[in-house]
């Protein structure tokens, strides 16, 4: 599962990424059991998406005693079309972590291309 995430630079509210991204496993878990191979792909900017390389850097050894496969990809350009070009990539779930311009119009592109995302606004 390659899932996006979007967060503005402002989010500090690291529990709530750890539980909205749990519960996205454990809802995944229920109806594709066979899938276990996650990919977290984000540009590595201040707040949410740090986040989530803090939070695979901690879970990690214990999800794949589970059997999972938990892997980052970092996209370094930090451009607006990099949005747009990760949306268009055809991620199968996507996080927006607060609010922002970058991150309504994220939202947006998302609702667009049909991608399911949850929009946490704190």
């Amino acid at each position: 599962m390659r899932v996006l995430v979007f967060g503005s630079k402002d989010w500090t509210d690291y529990n709530d990424l750890i539980r909205q991204i749990t519960v996205l496993i454990d809802d995944r878990k229920h109806f594709y059991p066979d899938d276990t191979e996650y990919t977290f792909v984000h540009t590595g900017m201040r707040g949410a998406e740090n986040m989530v390389t803090e939070y695979i850097g901690k879970t990690e050894k214990f999800l794949r005693q589970k059997g999972y496969r938990i892997k980052e990809e970092i996209i370094r350009d930090k451009s607006q079309l990099s949005d747009v070009s990760l949306i268009e990539s055809g991620p199968d779930f996507a996080f927006v972590f607060g609010e922002s311009p970058r991150n309504r119009s994220c939202a947006s592109l998302l609702e667009s291309y049909g991608v399911p995302h949850r929009y946490i606004k704190e």
